[in-house]
């Protein structure tokens, strides 16, 4: 028994030594581990000790895609470098109060608020930059990079005990309050103040409010500005006094009174040195996000110097987007109180790379950014993407010479009505993308099956909510619409072999003092065929020679795209909420919008995508001058369809309107008819037939004659083949003015129920198609109203159209071309639908049967 025991007494000691012995080593490391981060941050603050007085740095340096400087972030300041003496203490005590409350507490390191970022770090999986405190802060931005990773985190902290170690807490809170970043290349609180306030922190009339929005922003400089996110910095800034309140360094009273100040306004002296042209502020500012979302490199580092950003800009496509953006002829009238709003951006059609952007005609730095944030409904220029490619790609029975329903008919209650309220059996789908037509749009989606159709939607990039989960997405009635650049993005799959590119703005960054380089990689998806992207191109190239997009030519180049227009709610039937262009070059992809926002009675577009097809035209035009013209290249081994669909010479009908531009007495005249390698000259006619040549080799099929008196003449139009020889001349016809008339009398012409003008891309009134046709007679009259809007949801400011609705009254045809007022309007491709509904919102038509839609095979 008493070997048993002694034993046990001797397991038990050796079990005990071994702890010891661990606990010991445990110390030890502990001990080491504190003194190995003690030297580690000693020496790192030895060796660059001067970076604590020194501000000067190199600037960031912003190149364009052809390695050219675009401009420069310079930070010349700070220009006063700020004793704490001469700080006032409630300005130092909001940013302790908000920042870092146990400052005078702590060694540098706050244990208490780092394991509370830990937890969050371990619930969130991510490593966010929580519980640093000011010291923390200030070793950061000074010493250390970008990593977020572990080991910075350690180096961090090491440095801040170093940091506590050899300066004072005042010489330590000193320092930060002149390097901390305050937003718009703003360095330390001095500069700050002066930037926002006009005065220096120093000032008697320095107020609590003031010194609370200093402290509030630098949690999030961009996101808390006062000058472009008031409601979001007033949010926050009232945060920081009431925190200031609770921690008993103001009191009630004094809360309420701050709380109650206005925040400052901006002015023109105010705004900051970008270092680049306000022209190409949009682009600037989309490449700071990107920067921050993707490369996690925040402006706060940008702006401290030191970087190269090469970027995807064009700067010759950009300044021709600029120099065409500032003329108000390419735009619609204004309305009462404002300019129709427009954005635009260009796309690298083989990568995605962003040459150029325009956020609206009076894009404010970091304001709101048409181009990218917007949603709208896009109309007609959806329905490659939502049906034609789809089905297309799904079923090698459909090509663009099947032949389609064009029937008048109802989809399980939905009835979607063609622009000019002309049917026929069957047309091909290579007509019913050119002439925009809307109800063998909706057949063929019904056929494919809504389902499969947004499979591939999500490809494009396109996002879409559970309501668009019906027909009416055939017509591009979205339930929140898209933007711009998600158009563009997926329209990159018609002119890259149906690879659909991410868009982004920059290519590479590099920090060589900080040993950085960051590289872009390519995001794509093969969303469709190559053979069949190329099934959907040839369609887009004769949208744009032959149909609703001819307006979007450029001389010598190959186009191909698609317009899109939608229905005002507002206004009557013939006046436009929307107008898109989205097309491409063998180079570039772009999109272009215009509309008001919002839209209301005082506030209505009475033109189309004619202007928006223009827009295209005039920019990638002149941005291309000096690039060798390129071709469309098909597939590898694919041999061309041949065209079955025959292009007849039709006669040429013409219509004359006289109407009012700027006060002045003019008369539209417009066409249809002819072949689309016609020009055409026209005359005015004289009481004894003599004719009065007044324009002469148009290739388009409109024309604005401005009378020079009292005189109304007749006119008729004659084309010409490619080799100057003369084809039979239009009737002679009289001038329409019934709409003049109609304005003495009070009537707004952009409330009349009836077209009485041919409609760009109509050729369908008596096309002689071999799938069929009509033969009503011309002009089409009434065009059809869509029936009862219900309520149109909510349209809200910045694009959202509320609720999409149906089609109704349809058709993409563009307008009469001028800017000019009172000139007539051609009927949008989306309307809206007779739903009869009366609830807070359009009624959608319900999904089709999915089992009906077709699939792979």
């Amino acid at each position: 028994m008493a070997k048993k025991a002694k034993k046990k007494v001797r397991k038990k000691n050796k079990l005990l030594l071994i702890a010891v012995s661990f606990i010991i080593f445990l110390l030890l490391s502990v001990v080491g581990g504190y003194f190995s981060l003690l030297y580690a941050g000693e020496r790192m603050i030895a060796e660059n000790e001067q970076k604590l007085l020194d501000l000067k740095v190199e600037p960031t340096v912003i190149y364009d895609k052809h390695g050219v400087e675009i401009g420069r972030l310079i930070r010349e300041k700070n220009r006063e470098y700020k004793p704490i003496s001469e700080m006032p203490e409630i300005l130092i005590k909001a940013f302790l109060a908000v920042e870092d409350k146990r400052f005078y507490e702590h060694k540098g390191v706050d244990m208490v608020r780092i394991g509370g970022a830990i937890i969050n770090d371990i619930k969130k999986r991510s490593l966010a930059e929580g519980g640093s405190t000011i010291t923390q802060q200030l070793a950061r931005n000074v010493f250390l990079n970008l990593d977020q990773t572990f080991w910075r985190k350690t180096k961090e902290m090491s440095i801040a005990i170093g940091l506590e170690r050899r300066f004072s807490k005042d010489q330590i809170l000193e320092m930060y309050l002149n390097r901390v970043y305050l937003g718009e290349g703003q360095f330390g609180v001095e500069d700050a103040s002066k930037f926002y306030f006009d005065m220096p922190v120093d000032d008697p009339e320095f107020s609590i409010a003031e010194a609370a929005m200093l402290a509030a922003i630098p949690k999030s400089p961009t996101y808390y500005s006062p000058f472009n996110y008031p409601d979001r910095a007033k949010e926050r800034r009232d945060t920081v006094i009431r925190l200031m309140a609770e921690q008993g360094i103001i009191t009630e009273e004094q809360k309420i009174q701050a709380q109650a100040e206005p925040l400052p306004e901006e002015k023109e002296h105010k705004k900051p040195s970008s270092g680049v042209k306000k022209e190409y502020r949009a682009f600037f500012d989309y490449m700071l996000n990107e920067a921050e979302t993707k490369y996690d490199v925040k402006e706060e580092e940008l702006y401290r110097g030191g970087w190269m950003v090469y970027t995807t800009f064009d700067s010759k496509m950009q300044d021709a987007m600029s120099e065409q953006y500032s003329n108000p002829k390419n735009f619609p009238k204004d309305g009462a109180t404002r300019q129709v709003e427009s954005a635009m951006i260009v796309l690298d059609s083989k990568d995605g790379g962003i040459a150029a952007m325009v956020g609206g005609r009076k894009y404010a730095a970091k304001g709101f950014n048409y181009a990218t944030q917007m949603q709208r409904q896009p109309g007609s220029a959806f329905k490659p993407l939502a049906v034609f490619a789809p089905a297309i790609d799904l079923n090698s029975k459909w090509n663009r010479n099947s032949s389609l329903s064009n029937k008048k008919q109802s989809f399980n209650g939905y009835e979607p009505r063609n622009y000019n309220n002309k049917y026929s059996d069957s047309v091909s789908m290579n007509r019913a993308l050119i002439d925009s037509l809307n109800v063998p749009a909706v057949w063929l989606l019904n056929e494919i099956g809504v389902g499969n159709s947004l499979k591939y939607l999500e490809k494009f990039g396109i996002e879409l909510t559970p309501e668009d989960r019906n027909l009416a997405i055939a017509l591009g009635g979205l339930n929140k619409g898209t933007s711009p650049l998600r158009m563009a993005q997926a329209y990159t799959a018609f002119a890259n072999g149906g690879i659909v590119s991410e868009p982004f703005a920059i290519s590479k960054l590099e920090n060589k003092a900080l040993g950085v380089s960051l590289v872009h990689e390519a995001k794509q998806t093969a969303a469709l065929k190559p053979e069949s992207a190329w099934e959907v191109h040839r369609m887009l190239e004769r949208a744009v020679q032959e149909g609703t997009g001819k307006a979007a030519r450029i001389s010598g180049r190959h186009v191909a795209g698609k317009t899109g227009t939608t229905q005002s709610i507002a206004g009557g039937s013939n006046v436009n909420k929307d107008a898109w262009f989205v097309g491409y070059t063998p180079e570039y992809v772009a999109a272009v919008w215009m509309g008001f926002d919002p839209e209301d009675k005082q506030h209505l577009m009475t033109q189309g995508s004619s202007m928006t097809a223009s827009m295209f035209s005039k920019v990638l035009g002149e941005g291309l001058k000096g690039v060798k013209a390129s071709e469309f290249v098909p597939p590898a081994g694919m041999r061309e369809t041949e065209e079955k669909e025959e292009v007849k010479d039709l006669p040429i009908q013409l219509a004359a309107v006289l109407t009012l531009d700027n006060n002045n007495p003019v008369v539209v005249l417009s066409w249809i008819g002819g072949l689309p390698e016609y020009t055409y000259d026209v005359y005015r006619v004289k009481a004894n037939g003599e004719r009065i040549p007044i324009a002469s080799n148009l290739a388009d099929t409109k024309y604005v004659d401005v009378l020079d008196g009292s005189t109304i003449y007749q006119y008729v139009v004659v084309p010409r083949t490619p080799d100057g020889e003369e084809r039979t001349p239009s009737p002679i016809v009289d001038v329409d003015t019934k709409t003049l008339e109609n304005l003495f009398e009070g009537g707004e012409q952009h409330h009349q129920d009836g077209s009485e003008y041919p409609i760009e891309g109509d050729d369908s009134w008596d096309s002689g198609d071999s799938n069929g046709g009509t033969d009503e007679p011309w002009p089409p009259g009434n065009s059809g109203n869509g029936g009862n809007s219900g309520n149109p949801g909510n349209q809200g400011n910045h694009g959202n159209s509320g609720n999409a609705g149906n089609s109704g009254n349809s058709g993409n045809s563009g307008d009469s071309g001028n800017s000019g007022e009172g000139i007539p309007v051609i009927p949008p491709d989306l309307g809206i639908p007779n739903s009869g509904s009366t609830g807070s919102g359009i009624e959608l038509p319900p999904p089709p049967d999915e089992e009906s839609g077709d699939t792979h095979g």
